[in-house]
């Protein structure tokens, strides 16, 4: 709020706490932050609170925007009789209590506005991911694809007979496969009453015999700013949603995403100002209930980690085809 030229300011330090931990909810916080820090004076100290594991990518994604501190969420203090006397300024937090309804059918930045400053996007180009940070240098000489292998839940995952033909028609058209992933992620989860780390699948195991071999494994071998710098000189990802494509969705590279449980209207990756900027989205044929989480209305608290068909037709109902046919599109 300005008058004759000056803000209005009640608090010089404010404090974004993003504790939904998962690299993709994580990255789809930042615009909102961004949007602040672009539209508050630089007398207002800006900290924004993060996974250990994340504090050295959020910092490099953050530093051409502004000034920004970036600290160990661990070294927050959370409850609020903890912040009586703290002196550390306001909290926003990127969520809602839980089994709160608040983002079936809602895009997570939208959601992050909201939360984090009480705001809704105006435009898609409020709405875009952080691009403007530079990469790191190039560790693989020869074009390449980058293929996310892991996933948290059994909707999100790369099956290995669709996997395994785009990554054929990869090598035969003169690029290197580059498998990313790890086995533990770090967002916890609530399991018989304590949190623990999710564990991730892949059906690498699955994909026919030496095919592994042929292509570059790069599984459990970067940090997540690294990851960054391979997707980003990469020629393309082709992912099936999960924390990676995000990842992705902050450099300029080309992008196919499979949605499983979403629909493009409520989880497309926007960048510069353009939800399809170098990147195809792709879904399941001839599948009813694809997209559920954003189709369906009043949700008894369902967690989309799970089918409610128990089936995940929707990862098997992906084909290679139309990857490939992405891939040709964008120019490969």
């Amino acid at each position: 709020m300005y008058r004759e030229n000056r803000e209005l300011l009640f608090d010089t330090k404010h404090n974004f706490v993003l504790n939904h931990g998962a690299l993709g909810d994580m990255l789809t916080s930042l615009p909102a932050i961004i949007h602040a820090r672009t539209n508050r004076s630089d007398l207002v100290v800006m900290t924004v609170w993060v996974g250990k594991w994340q504090i050295e990518l959020v910092g490099h994604l953050l530093k051409p925007y502004g000034e920004f501190r970036v600290k160990d969420l661990a070294e927050f203090p959370a409850k609020v009789a903890d912040r009586k006397d703290w002196g550390g300024g306001p909290v926003a937090i990127n969520t809602a209590i839980h089994n709160t309804h608040t983002r079936n059918r809602v895009h997570m930045v939208d959601y992050a506005f909201n939360f984090l400053i009480d705001a809704q996007p105006e435009n898609m180009s409020q709405r875009s991911y952080p691009v403007l940070a530079p990469l790191g240098p190039r560790v693989i000489a020869d074009e390449y694809v980058v293929f996310p292998v892991g996933a948290t839940s059994g909707n999100k995952l790369f099956k290995a007979h669709v996997m395994a033909p785009i990554i054929e028609w990869c090598l035969e058209h003169g690029y290197k496969a580059v498998l990313v992933g790890t086995k533990t992620s770090h967002t916890m989860i609530e399991a018989e009453g304590s949190f623990t780390p999710i564990v991730l699948i892949d059906e690498t195991d699955k994909l026919p015999a030496g095919l592994v071999e042929r292509c570059v494994d790069m599984r459990e071998k970067t940090t997540l700013l690294e990851l960054r710098d391979l997707c980003g000189h990469a020629a393309a990802v082709v992912t099936v949603d999960g924390g990676t494509t995000h990842l992705a969705g902050t450099t300029d590279t080309n992008i196919l995403y499979a949605m499983t449980t979403t629909i493009p209207k409520h989880r497309y990756i926007a960048r510069y100002g353009d939800p399809n900027y170098k990147i195809r989205y792709i879904g399941p044929r001839d599948l009813e209930c694809s997209g559920c989480q954003s189709r369906w209305t009043l949700v008894a608290h369902h967690d989309f980690r799970f089918c409610p068909y128990q089936d995940n037709k929707c990862v098997d109902l992906l084909h290679p085809e139309d990857f490939i046919n992405g891939l040709r599109e964008l120019g490969l």
